[in-house]
């Protein structure tokens, strides 16, 4: 009888875990998250584990993201930010994303900047925005 119980919770843990890890913020469930390209668009990108436990690649287009003097701002349409920024990175720090890069101000100069990602999530091993 004990060692049927053990099984069972042993079992009930790893079914509610692999549920939880999909129903937060990405990162939990995803692997190499990173900067990319798609479709000649800029996007997160992922490898991220399905309800089955299979992981697949996956992309999000990042929309309106602009540089406005050196800073990343969120708004909205198509993002611009690539055509005047470098070093464009995705980071990550437990429970927080940011979208990193060094960014041209009006006056011609570089700086870094950052914007946090937020509201992402694993949508049986796609990436989705809110």
């Amino acid at each position: 009888m004990l060692k049927y119980q053990l099984r069972t919770a042993i079992l009930m843990t790893l079914v509610s875990g692999s549920a939880l890890a999909q129903a937060g913020p990405f990162q939990y469930s995803c692997s190499n998250i990173g900067f990319g390209i798609d479709a000649n668009q800029p996007a997160l990108t992922a490898v991220c584990r399905t309800d089955d436990g299979k992981f697949k690649p996956s992309s999000l287009i990042l929309q309106g993201i602009s540089n406005v003097n050196g800073s990343l701002t969120q708004g909205e349409g198509k993002s611009t930010f690539q055509e005047t920024c470098g070093n464009i990175q995705v980071l990550v720090d437990g429970p927080y994303v940011s979208l990193s890069a060094i960014c041209r101000t009006e006056k011609g100069e570089y700086g870094s900047t950052s914007l946090s990602l937020t509201g992402i999530t694993n949508d049986n091993g796609k990436l989705a925005a809110p």
